[in-house]
């Protein structure tokens, strides 16, 4: 036989063969890839899962914060006592919030109701929470003075 007619012999072959291969591949795939699992997924590192957040969101602290900041800071003339000691609480609890999610360390929640020293840490919650990048504070435009 001609060399020449043996090498195309064996290309014929060699080419009707792959896609035989191919097939018988793709039917063991599984099988392999679950024994690749077994040898070498316990060596390799595992990737840890994000933790998820415990509290509600930062956008939704701030806008409270944003809601509650006039209420406590310029109360109404005329506004009840127990009214303005439950925003108080309240802005209170949503700063504690918004420090435990920026990672601002705080004892604001754990200091009597009443007092210099609640007052105190709440002033530097805010300027710590503001220096974290946290804005919630309205910024009077010029000319314009804080609502009374």
């Amino acid at each position: 036989m001609d060399r020449t007619v043996l090498v195309g012999l064996l290309q014929v072959v060699g080419i009707s063969l792959v896609p035989v291969a191919l097939l018988v591949g793709l039917g063991r795939a599984p099988r392999a890839w679950a024994w690749c699992a077994r040898v070498v997924g316990p060596r390799l590192p595992r990737r840890r899962r994000p933790e998820a957040p415990t509290g509600p969101p930062l956008e939704k602290l701030a806008a409270d914060l944003r809601r509650l900041h006039p209420d406590v800071h310029h109360p109404r003339p005329g506004t009840r006592m127990a009214k303005q000691q439950g925003v108080q609480l309240a802005y209170d609890e949503r700063l504690a919030a918004a420090g435990t999610a920026l990672e601002v360390p705080t004892s604001l929640l754990s200091l009597p109701l009443y007092g210099l020293e609640r007052e105190a840490e709440r002033m530097r919650l805010e300027h710590a929470l503001t220096a974290a990048g946290l804005v919630w504070q309205p910024r009077p435009s010029p000319g314009q003075d804080l609502p009374q």
